[in-house]
């Protein structure tokens, strides 16, 4: 699940799959979980100047902005994902603005209140471009200002006995497992199945190449189920909340 930043590799991968990606925005996994969670960790941005890293379609580029942020921007490497995000933008103006670039290689866009991302660190295929994309984090932060993200979960990085089947996709990565190691996730649709990639790290890669980049105060959450979940089932969620292939992802820019 996600989308951007990291390279060529990862532009071509969503490049080739962002019209069937974007439905899966619908899944009750990512409007009663992910979604949940993110906002949650985020709280109040009303006034703020926000900026989506790996914003895809621009899906929470438009909730932030209708969350109150006073000026956002979204970033993504994919020209085709971005060409959804402007089509929203075009349908329904937020005076949002679109940036193709890979956060590896971040233009200067000027100094954030906060910076999100559902989905980017685990596209990084190495040590040396996960220290890279942290560094481009760390840049568009304002000091002591706040990095939100939806990230990989280092403590679940194969799918465990079919667990996520249910829930429409399997995951599976490379063995012996070591950091970098390729993460493969199979989005199961009948004929319309795709899939894509990502790259394992251990909390410890992470927390150094963040605290390298000038972060502090890591933290690791726990997926939150949203207060709608009850219209689905909880127990339906059981399953994947008791084994969570991702997690949530907190920590802010030294003063």
């Amino acid at each position: 699940m996600g989308r951007t930043a990291g390279g060529l590799g990862v532009r071509a991968q969503y490049d080739g799959i962002a019209a069937q990606y974007v439905q899966t925005k619908q899944s009750p996994l990512r409007v009663h979980v992910e979604g949940p969670t993110l906002m949650g960790l985020v709280g109040e941005v009303k006034g703020l100047r926000v900026l989506d890293l790996a914003c895809g379609d621009g899906h929470y580029t438009r909730a932030l902005r209708a969350a109150g942020a006073a000026e956002i921007v979204g970033v993504d490497i994919s020209a085709d994902m971005l060409a959804l995000a402007h089509e929203a933008e075009q349908r329904e103006p937020m005076g949002i603005r679109y940036v193709c670039a890979d956060v590896a290689n971040l233009p200067d866009l000027g100094e954030f209140d906060c910076v999100v991302a559902a989905y980017l660190l685990h596209y990084a295929p190495d040590r040396a471009a996960l220290a890279s994309m942290c560094r481009g984090i760390a840049g568009a932060l304002r000091p002591g200002a706040r990095f939100i993200a939806i990230n990989e979960n280092p403590d679940y990085p194969m799918e465990p006995d079919g667990a996520y089947v249910q829930y429409g996709f399997s995951k599976t990565a490379d063995s012996p497992l070591q950091e970098g190691s390729v993460i493969r996730y199979l989005m199961l649709a009948g004929r319309n199945s795709f899939s894509f990639q990502a790259h394992y790290f251990s909390h410890e890669s992470y927390a150094a190449s963040l605290q390298a980049a000038g972060m502090e105060n890591i933290q690791w959450h726990d997926l939150k189920l949203g207060p709608d979940a009850a219209t689905v089932g909880e127990d339906y969620f059981a399953a994947y909340l008791a084994a969570p292939p991702v997690v949530g992802l907190s920590c802010q820019r030294s003063a």
